[in-house]
Protein backbone atom coordinates (compact mmCIF):
# COMPACT_ATOMS: atom_id res chain seq x y z
CA UNK A 1 0.00 0.00 0.00
CA UNK A 2 1.60 3.25 -1.16
CA UNK A 3 1.71 6.27 1.18
CA UNK A 4 -0.29 8.25 -1.43
CA UNK A 5 -3.08 5.68 -1.31
CA UNK A 6 -3.34 6.21 2.45
CA UNK A 7 -3.35 10.01 2.19
CA UNK A 8 -6.15 9.83 -0.36
CA UNK A 9 -7.99 7.32 1.83
CA UNK A 10 -7.93 9.66 4.82
CA UNK A 11 -8.93 12.57 2.55
CA UNK A 12 -12.10 10.67 1.66
CA UNK A 13 -12.95 9.21 5.07
CA UNK A 14 -11.79 11.99 7.44
CA UNK A 15 -11.49 15.00 5.09
CA UNK A 16 -11.49 17.68 7.80
CA UNK A 17 -8.99 16.01 10.12
CA UNK A 18 -5.76 18.01 10.39
CA UNK A 19 -2.91 16.34 8.49
CA UNK A 20 -0.32 19.07 9.07
CA UNK A 21 -0.11 21.93 11.58
CA UNK A 22 2.88 24.22 11.07
CA UNK A 23 4.29 27.26 12.78
CA UNK A 24 5.68 29.73 10.21
CA UNK A 25 7.00 33.14 11.27
CA UNK A 26 4.79 33.28 14.37
CA UNK A 27 1.74 32.19 12.33
CA UNK A 28 0.16 28.78 12.83
CA UNK A 29 -1.63 27.17 9.88
CA UNK A 30 -3.65 23.97 9.60
CA UNK A 31 -3.81 21.75 6.51
CA UNK A 32 -6.56 19.11 6.48
CA UNK A 33 -6.23 15.73 4.77
CA UNK A 34 -8.71 16.97 2.18
CA UNK A 35 -6.61 20.07 1.50
CA UNK A 36 -3.37 18.06 1.41
CA UNK A 37 -4.79 15.61 -1.15
CA UNK A 38 -6.15 18.44 -3.30
CA UNK A 39 -2.79 20.23 -3.13
CA UNK A 40 -0.97 17.07 -4.21
CA UNK A 41 -3.37 16.72 -7.14
CA UNK A 42 -3.07 20.37 -8.19
CA UNK A 43 0.74 20.36 -8.02
CA UNK A 44 0.76 16.99 -9.82
CA UNK A 45 -1.25 18.44 -12.68
CA UNK A 46 1.29 21.29 -13.01
CA UNK A 47 4.16 18.78 -12.95
CA UNK A 48 2.45 16.73 -15.68
CA UNK A 49 2.55 19.82 -17.90
CA UNK A 50 6.30 20.34 -17.47
CA UNK A 51 7.14 17.40 -19.79
CA UNK A 52 10.11 16.31 -17.69
CA UNK A 53 11.90 13.06 -18.44
CA UNK A 54 10.59 10.47 -15.97
CA UNK A 55 13.95 8.74 -16.00
CA UNK A 56 15.42 11.79 -14.27
CA UNK A 57 14.68 12.42 -10.58
CA UNK A 58 13.65 15.89 -9.39
CA UNK A 59 15.00 17.75 -6.36
CA UNK A 60 12.62 19.85 -4.23
CA UNK A 61 13.56 22.78 -1.99
CA UNK A 62 10.50 24.59 -0.58
CA UNK A 63 10.44 26.34 2.78
CA UNK A 64 6.91 25.60 4.03
CA UNK A 65 6.65 21.98 5.27
CA UNK A 66 3.16 21.32 3.87
CA UNK A 67 4.15 22.51 0.40
CA UNK A 68 7.50 20.70 0.47
CA UNK A 69 5.70 17.45 1.30
CA UNK A 70 2.87 18.02 -1.18
CA UNK A 71 5.37 18.63 -3.99
CA UNK A 72 7.40 15.52 -3.13
CA UNK A 73 4.19 13.45 -3.03
CA UNK A 74 2.97 15.04 -6.27
CA UNK A 75 6.17 13.99 -8.03
CA UNK A 76 5.68 10.41 -6.83
CA UNK A 77 2.03 10.58 -7.94
CA UNK A 78 3.16 11.59 -11.43
CA UNK A 79 5.82 8.89 -11.67
CA UNK A 80 8.96 10.93 -10.86
CA UNK A 81 11.53 10.05 -8.22
CA UNK A 82 11.81 12.94 -5.75
CA UNK A 83 14.67 14.23 -3.60
CA UNK A 84 13.81 16.63 -0.75
CA UNK A 85 16.89 18.85 -0.30
CA UNK A 86 18.12 22.10 1.20
CA UNK A 87 20.08 24.76 -0.63
CA UNK A 88 23.40 23.59 0.87
CA UNK A 89 23.10 20.46 -1.26
CA UNK A 90 22.79 22.34 -4.56
CA UNK A 91 26.50 21.96 -5.50
CA UNK A 92 26.20 18.15 -5.18
CA UNK A 93 22.95 17.57 -7.05
CA UNK A 94 24.31 17.33 -10.58
CA UNK A 95 27.01 14.85 -9.54
CA UNK A 96 24.29 12.69 -7.98
CA UNK A 97 22.23 12.67 -11.18
CA UNK A 98 19.72 15.37 -10.19
CA UNK A 99 19.60 18.07 -12.87
CA UNK A 100 16.06 19.33 -12.24
CA UNK A 101 14.98 21.42 -9.26
CA UNK A 102 11.63 22.76 -8.01
CA UNK A 103 12.32 25.64 -5.63
CA UNK A 104 10.62 28.68 -4.07
CA UNK A 105 13.44 31.02 -2.97
CA UNK A 106 14.90 33.93 -4.91
CA UNK A 107 18.42 33.46 -6.21
CA UNK A 108 18.68 29.76 -5.40
CA UNK A 109 19.18 27.69 -8.54
CA UNK A 110 21.37 24.89 -9.83
CA UNK A 111 23.32 24.68 -13.08
CA UNK A 112 23.04 22.23 -15.95
CA UNK A 113 19.35 21.39 -15.73
CA UNK A 114 15.89 22.91 -15.31
CA UNK A 115 15.19 25.26 -12.42
CA UNK A 116 11.43 25.40 -11.92
CA UNK A 117 10.04 28.14 -9.71
CA UNK A 118 7.19 27.10 -7.40
CA UNK A 119 4.54 29.71 -6.57
CA UNK A 120 0.92 30.06 -5.50
CA UNK A 121 -0.43 29.35 -8.98
CA UNK A 122 0.42 25.68 -8.43
CA UNK A 123 -2.14 25.42 -5.62
CA UNK A 124 -5.85 24.59 -5.85
CA UNK A 125 -8.42 27.34 -5.49
CA UNK A 126 -9.81 27.62 -1.94
CA UNK A 127 -13.30 27.80 -3.48
CA UNK A 128 -12.96 24.48 -5.30
CA UNK A 129 -15.26 21.91 -3.61
CA UNK A 130 -12.68 19.28 -2.75
CA UNK A 131 -15.24 16.57 -2.08
CA UNK A 132 -16.12 16.48 -5.81
CA UNK A 133 -12.53 15.84 -6.94
CA UNK A 134 -11.84 12.26 -8.02
CA UNK A 135 -8.34 11.64 -6.74
CA UNK A 136 -6.20 10.16 -9.45
CA UNK A 137 -4.89 6.64 -9.01
CA UNK A 138 -1.14 6.75 -8.60
CA UNK A 139 0.82 5.55 -11.65
CA UNK A 140 2.40 2.13 -11.84
CA UNK A 141 5.94 3.51 -12.16
CA UNK A 142 8.07 2.66 -9.15
CA UNK A 143 9.11 6.19 -8.30
CA UNK A 144 11.57 6.42 -5.39
CA UNK A 145 12.45 8.85 -2.64
CA UNK A 146 16.06 10.03 -2.73
CA UNK A 147 17.86 11.32 0.36
CA UNK A 148 21.27 12.73 1.16
CA UNK A 149 22.57 11.56 4.53
CA UNK A 150 25.78 12.95 5.98
CA UNK A 151 26.39 10.70 8.98
CA UNK A 152 29.65 11.50 10.77
CA UNK A 153 31.64 12.42 7.70
CA UNK A 154 29.69 15.52 6.70
CA UNK A 155 29.94 14.43 3.07
CA UNK A 156 26.41 13.84 1.70
CA UNK A 157 25.74 10.23 0.74
CA UNK A 158 22.93 9.53 -1.73
CA UNK A 159 20.42 6.91 -0.53
CA UNK A 160 17.54 5.74 -2.73
CA UNK A 161 14.37 4.48 -1.03
CA UNK A 162 12.17 2.59 -3.53
CA UNK A 163 8.41 2.43 -3.00
CA UNK A 164 8.58 -1.23 -1.92
CA UNK A 165 11.09 -0.41 0.84
CA UNK A 166 8.90 2.45 2.09
CA UNK A 167 5.94 0.07 2.14
CA UNK A 168 7.93 -2.31 4.35
CA UNK A 169 8.81 0.54 6.72
CA UNK A 170 5.17 1.59 7.05
CA UNK A 171 4.03 -2.01 7.49
CA UNK A 172 6.39 -2.94 10.32
CA UNK A 173 6.90 0.10 12.51
CA UNK A 174 5.74 3.63 13.19
CA UNK A 175 6.75 6.23 15.75
CA UNK A 176 3.07 7.18 15.83
CA UNK A 177 0.54 4.76 17.30
CA UNK A 178 -3.19 4.18 17.46
CA UNK A 179 -3.22 5.78 20.91
CA UNK A 180 -1.52 9.03 19.87
CA UNK A 181 -3.02 11.52 17.45
CA UNK A 182 -0.62 14.51 17.60
CA UNK A 183 3.03 14.05 16.63
CA UNK A 184 5.65 16.82 16.50
CA UNK A 185 8.34 16.09 13.87
CA UNK A 186 11.42 18.24 14.51
CA UNK A 187 14.00 16.86 11.98
CA UNK A 188 14.18 18.87 8.76
CA UNK A 189 12.24 17.71 5.72
CA UNK A 190 15.47 17.73 3.72
CA UNK A 191 16.47 14.67 5.75
CA UNK A 192 15.39 11.04 5.52
CA UNK A 193 14.75 11.13 9.27
CA UNK A 194 12.19 13.93 8.87
CA UNK A 195 10.39 12.82 5.69
CA UNK A 196 10.10 9.15 6.63
CA UNK A 197 8.75 9.98 10.09
CA UNK A 198 6.07 12.16 8.49
CA UNK A 199 5.13 9.33 6.12
CA UNK A 200 4.58 7.13 9.17
CA UNK A 201 2.33 9.74 10.79
CA UNK A 202 0.24 10.39 7.66
CA UNK A 203 0.00 6.69 6.88
CA UNK A 204 -1.96 6.26 10.14
CA UNK A 205 -4.16 9.31 9.61
CA UNK A 206 -2.55 11.24 12.47
CA UNK A 207 -1.54 14.91 12.64
CA UNK A 208 2.07 15.97 11.98
CA UNK A 209 3.24 19.21 13.63
CA UNK A 210 6.21 21.28 12.41
CA UNK A 211 8.11 24.17 13.97
CA UNK A 212 11.28 25.91 12.75
CA UNK A 213 13.01 25.97 16.17
CA UNK A 214 12.62 24.94 19.80
CA UNK A 215 10.59 27.92 21.04
CA UNK A 216 8.01 27.47 18.28
CA UNK A 217 7.95 23.73 19.03
CA UNK A 218 7.35 24.39 22.72
CA UNK A 219 4.52 26.74 21.78
CA UNK A 220 2.86 24.05 19.64
CA UNK A 221 3.11 21.48 22.45
CA UNK A 222 1.56 23.95 24.88
CA UNK A 223 -1.19 25.13 22.52
CA UNK A 224 -2.28 21.84 20.93
CA UNK A 225 -1.42 19.23 23.56
CA UNK A 226 1.09 17.38 21.37
CA UNK A 227 1.52 13.78 22.55
CA UNK A 228 4.68 12.54 20.79
CA UNK A 229 7.89 14.36 19.87
CA UNK A 230 10.32 12.95 17.29
CA UNK A 231 13.70 14.70 17.41
CA UNK A 232 17.43 14.34 16.97
CA UNK A 233 19.48 14.33 20.15
CA UNK A 234 20.51 17.95 19.60
CA UNK A 235 16.91 19.05 19.02
CA UNK A 236 15.58 17.19 22.07
CA UNK A 237 18.22 18.75 24.31
CA UNK A 238 17.49 22.24 22.91
CA UNK A 239 13.76 21.70 23.56
CA UNK A 240 14.49 20.65 27.16
CA UNK A 241 16.66 23.72 27.68
CA UNK A 242 13.94 25.95 26.23
CA UNK A 243 11.35 24.43 28.58
CA UNK A 244 13.60 25.07 31.57
CA UNK A 245 13.85 28.73 30.56
CA UNK A 246 10.08 28.97 29.97
CA UNK A 247 8.48 26.93 32.80
CA UNK A 248 5.03 28.44 32.12
CA UNK A 249 4.64 26.43 28.93
CA UNK A 250 2.86 23.14 29.59
CA UNK A 251 4.28 19.85 28.31
CA UNK A 252 2.24 17.45 30.44
CA UNK A 253 0.42 16.24 27.29
CA UNK A 254 3.61 14.49 26.13
CA UNK A 255 3.44 10.70 26.31
CA UNK A 256 6.72 9.85 24.55
CA UNK A 257 9.84 11.45 23.08
CA UNK A 258 11.68 9.47 20.39
CA UNK A 259 15.32 10.49 19.97
CA UNK A 260 17.18 9.31 16.87
CA UNK A 261 19.97 10.20 14.51
CA UNK A 262 22.78 9.41 16.93
CA UNK A 263 23.67 8.23 20.40
CA UNK A 264 22.79 10.46 23.34
CA UNK A 265 24.59 10.34 26.66
CA UNK A 266 22.84 9.42 29.94
CA UNK A 267 23.20 12.93 31.35
CA UNK A 268 21.38 14.35 28.34
CA UNK A 269 18.60 11.77 28.66
CA UNK A 270 18.18 12.76 32.31
CA UNK A 271 17.80 16.42 31.31
CA UNK A 272 15.13 15.57 28.71
CA UNK A 273 13.22 13.33 31.12
CA UNK A 274 13.26 15.93 33.87
CA UNK A 275 12.20 18.86 31.68
CA UNK A 276 9.76 17.28 29.22
CA UNK A 277 8.63 13.68 29.61
CA UNK A 278 9.74 10.61 31.55
CA UNK A 279 9.18 8.26 28.60
CA UNK A 280 12.23 8.90 26.41
CA UNK A 281 13.07 6.27 23.78
CA UNK A 282 16.27 6.25 21.76
CA UNK A 283 15.81 4.79 18.26
CA UNK A 284 18.63 3.00 16.46
CA UNK A 285 18.62 2.37 12.72
CA UNK A 286 19.47 3.85 9.33
CA UNK A 287 17.87 5.03 6.12
CA UNK A 288 18.86 1.76 4.47
CA UNK A 289 17.41 -0.56 7.13
CA UNK A 290 14.72 1.46 8.90
CA UNK A 291 14.44 1.46 12.70
CA UNK A 292 15.91 -1.77 14.08
CA UNK A 293 16.15 -1.30 17.86
CA UNK A 294 14.74 0.88 20.62
CA UNK A 295 16.09 1.91 24.01
CA UNK A 296 13.24 2.66 26.44
CA UNK A 297 15.15 4.47 29.18
CA UNK A 298 12.51 3.87 31.84
CA UNK A 299 13.21 0.12 31.40
CA UNK A 300 16.94 0.11 30.65
CA UNK A 301 18.10 3.10 32.67
CA UNK A 302 20.49 1.03 34.78
CA UNK A 303 21.75 -1.13 31.91
CA UNK A 304 22.00 1.02 28.77
CA UNK A 305 21.34 -0.85 25.57
CA UNK A 306 18.89 -1.27 22.72
CA UNK A 307 16.31 -4.01 22.23
CA UNK A 308 15.98 -5.25 18.65
CA UNK A 309 12.55 -5.02 17.06
CA UNK A 310 11.06 -8.45 16.18
CA UNK A 311 11.58 -8.26 12.39
CA UNK A 312 15.17 -6.97 12.61
CA UNK A 313 18.19 -9.28 12.69
CA UNK A 314 21.17 -7.94 14.64
CA UNK A 315 24.56 -9.61 14.92
CA UNK A 316 28.00 -8.64 16.19
CA UNK A 317 30.85 -10.03 14.10
CA UNK A 318 34.60 -9.82 13.73
CA UNK A 319 36.46 -8.30 10.77
CA UNK A 320 36.03 -11.56 8.82
CA UNK A 321 32.25 -11.54 9.31
CA UNK A 322 32.22 -14.39 11.87
CA UNK A 323 29.61 -14.06 14.61
CA UNK A 324 31.07 -13.30 18.05
CA UNK A 325 29.91 -14.77 21.38
CA UNK A 326 27.63 -12.85 23.74
CA UNK A 327 29.36 -9.87 25.35
CA UNK A 328 32.23 -9.66 22.86
CA UNK A 329 32.75 -6.33 21.10
CA UNK A 330 32.81 -6.24 17.32
CA UNK A 331 31.14 -4.83 14.23
CA UNK A 332 27.35 -4.50 14.26
CA UNK A 333 25.49 -5.78 11.21
CA UNK A 334 21.78 -5.57 10.42
CA UNK A 335 19.22 -7.24 8.16
CA UNK A 336 15.57 -6.15 7.79
CA UNK A 337 12.72 -6.57 5.25
CA UNK A 338 13.22 -2.93 4.25
CA UNK A 339 16.91 -3.52 3.55
CA UNK A 340 16.06 -6.51 1.35
CA UNK A 341 13.72 -4.37 -0.75
CA UNK A 342 16.44 -1.73 -1.10
CA UNK A 343 18.91 -4.39 -2.22
CA UNK A 344 16.39 -5.87 -4.65
CA UNK A 345 15.81 -2.46 -6.25
CA UNK A 346 19.40 -1.21 -6.38
CA UNK A 347 21.57 -4.30 -6.13
CA UNK A 348 23.92 -4.94 -3.17
CA UNK A 349 26.91 -3.30 -4.87
CA UNK A 350 25.00 -0.01 -5.16
CA UNK A 351 24.39 0.35 -1.41
CA UNK A 352 27.53 1.28 0.55
CA UNK A 353 27.93 -0.87 3.65
CA UNK A 354 26.11 -3.94 2.28
CA UNK A 355 27.95 -7.27 2.21
CA UNK A 356 26.29 -10.68 1.80
CA UNK A 357 22.84 -9.12 2.27
CA UNK A 358 23.84 -7.58 5.61
CA UNK A 359 24.20 -3.86 6.27
CA UNK A 360 27.27 -2.76 8.22
CA UNK A 361 26.55 0.73 9.64
CA UNK A 362 30.12 1.13 10.92
CA UNK A 363 29.14 0.83 14.59
CA UNK A 364 31.09 -1.05 17.25
CA UNK A 365 29.09 -2.84 19.93
CA UNK A 366 28.20 -6.05 21.73
CA UNK A 367 25.12 -8.23 22.24
CA UNK A 368 24.46 -9.80 25.63
CA UNK A 369 22.84 -13.18 26.18
CA UNK A 370 19.38 -11.58 26.20
CA UNK A 371 19.94 -9.92 22.82
CA UNK A 372 20.38 -6.39 24.22
CA UNK A 373 22.67 -4.33 21.98
CA UNK A 374 25.23 -2.04 23.62
CA UNK A 375 26.90 0.45 21.30
CA UNK A 376 30.46 1.50 22.06
CA UNK A 377 30.96 3.89 19.15
CA UNK A 378 31.58 3.97 15.43
CA UNK A 379 34.52 2.32 13.74
CA UNK A 380 35.53 5.75 12.41
CA UNK A 381 35.10 7.12 15.95
CA UNK A 382 37.61 4.74 17.57
CA UNK A 383 41.02 6.34 18.15
CA UNK A 384 43.86 3.79 18.12
CA UNK A 385 46.57 5.30 20.29
CA UNK A 386 49.49 2.92 19.97
CA UNK A 387 47.29 -0.15 20.40
CA UNK A 388 45.07 1.42 23.09
CA UNK A 389 41.65 1.96 21.51
CA UNK A 390 39.58 4.86 22.79
CA UNK A 391 36.01 5.80 21.86
CA UNK A 392 35.65 9.42 20.75
CA UNK A 393 31.94 9.20 21.59
CA UNK A 394 32.75 8.20 25.17
CA UNK A 395 35.15 11.15 25.52
CA UNK A 396 32.39 13.45 24.27
CA UNK A 397 29.93 12.03 26.82
CA UNK A 398 32.32 12.57 29.73
CA UNK A 399 33.23 16.13 28.76
CA UNK A 400 29.67 17.28 28.05
CA UNK A 401 28.72 16.20 31.58
CA UNK A 402 31.14 18.80 32.98
CA UNK A 403 29.32 22.05 33.89
CA UNK A 404 32.02 24.26 32.37
CA UNK A 405 31.65 22.60 28.92
CA UNK A 406 28.58 23.01 26.70
CA UNK A 407 29.79 20.85 23.79
CA UNK A 408 32.76 18.65 22.99
CA UNK A 409 34.17 16.25 20.42
CA UNK A 410 37.28 14.13 19.93
CA UNK A 411 39.19 12.84 16.92
CA UNK A 412 42.36 10.96 16.11
CA UNK A 413 45.15 12.87 14.37
CA UNK A 414 48.44 11.35 13.22
CA UNK A 415 51.29 12.68 15.37
CA UNK A 416 54.94 13.24 14.49
CA UNK A 417 55.73 9.64 15.49
CA UNK A 418 53.11 8.32 13.08
CA UNK A 419 50.85 7.12 15.89
CA UNK A 420 47.34 8.49 16.36
CA UNK A 421 46.98 11.19 18.96
CA UNK A 422 43.80 12.19 20.81
CA UNK A 423 42.77 15.73 19.97
CA UNK A 424 39.78 17.33 21.68
CA UNK A 425 37.64 20.38 20.95
CA UNK A 426 35.45 21.95 23.64
CA UNK A 427 32.92 24.79 23.66
CA UNK A 428 33.24 26.52 27.01
CA UNK A 429 30.66 27.81 29.47
CA UNK A 430 32.99 30.52 30.75
CA UNK A 431 36.55 29.64 31.72
CA UNK A 432 38.08 26.22 31.04
CA UNK A 433 40.98 24.52 32.82
CA UNK A 434 42.68 22.50 30.08
CA UNK A 435 44.94 20.63 32.50
CA UNK A 436 41.84 19.89 34.59
CA UNK A 437 40.14 18.40 31.54
CA UNK A 438 43.10 16.10 30.92
CA UNK A 439 43.16 14.99 34.58
CA UNK A 440 39.39 14.40 34.55
CA UNK A 441 39.57 12.13 31.49
CA UNK A 442 42.54 10.26 32.94
CA UNK A 443 40.41 9.21 35.93
CA UNK A 444 38.02 7.22 33.72
CA UNK A 445 39.16 3.61 33.36
CA UNK A 446 37.38 3.21 29.98
CA UNK A 447 39.49 6.04 28.49
CA UNK A 448 42.87 5.00 29.92
CA UNK A 449 44.57 7.92 28.18
CA UNK A 450 44.91 11.65 28.53
CA UNK A 451 44.42 13.74 25.38
CA UNK A 452 47.43 15.10 23.52
CA UNK A 453 45.74 18.37 22.55
CA UNK A 454 42.73 20.30 23.87
CA UNK A 455 41.33 23.27 21.90
CA UNK A 456 38.64 25.75 22.92
CA UNK A 457 36.43 26.51 19.90
CA UNK A 458 33.30 28.54 19.21
CA UNK A 459 31.33 25.57 17.87
CA UNK A 460 31.68 21.90 17.01
CA UNK A 461 31.04 21.09 13.33
CA UNK A 462 27.90 18.93 13.31
CA UNK A 463 25.43 17.82 10.65
CA UNK A 464 21.68 18.47 10.56
CA UNK A 465 21.00 15.68 13.08
CA UNK A 466 23.78 16.73 15.46
CA UNK A 467 26.44 14.18 14.50
CA UNK A 468 30.04 15.36 14.68
CA UNK A 469 31.49 15.80 11.19
CA UNK A 470 34.89 14.23 11.71
CA UNK A 471 36.73 15.51 8.64
CA UNK A 472 35.64 19.11 9.34
CA UNK A 473 36.63 18.76 13.00
CA UNK A 474 40.13 17.59 12.03
CA UNK A 475 40.50 20.44 9.54
CA UNK A 476 39.44 22.93 12.23
CA UNK A 477 41.87 21.61 14.84
CA UNK A 478 44.79 21.27 12.42
CA UNK A 479 44.20 24.90 11.38
CA UNK A 480 44.24 26.01 15.02
CA UNK A 481 47.41 24.03 15.66
CA UNK A 482 49.18 25.58 12.66
CA UNK A 483 48.10 29.06 13.76
CA UNK A 484 49.24 28.62 17.35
Amino acid sequence: MHILDMIYYWARTLPHRAAIIQNDSATTSVVSYQRLADTIESIGERIDGLNLDKREPVAVCIAKPSLMLATVFALLRSGYSAAPVNSRLYPRLAGAGLRNLIYDAEGQVTSGGRNIRFDGSWLPSPRQPATTRAYRKRPTENASLIFFTSGTTGLPKKVVQPAAALDQRLKYFSYASEAHQKVLVMPALASAFGVLRVCEVLNLGKTAYFAPESMAALSLINLFGVEVVIASATQALALAERKNKNPGYRTDSLKAIFVGGGKIESEGIARIRTALCRNVINAYGSTETGTVALTPFDVLADAPGAIALPWAELEVVDAAGLQLPAGAEGFVRIRTPELMENIKAAGPSEIPGVRDDWFYPGDIGSLDANGVLRLVGRGSDVINRGGVKVSGTRIEEILKAMPEISDAAACGVAGASGLEEIWIAVVANGGVDIDGIKRHLGKHHDIRSTPNEVFVVDRIPRGDLGKVQQHRLKELLLGLKRGA
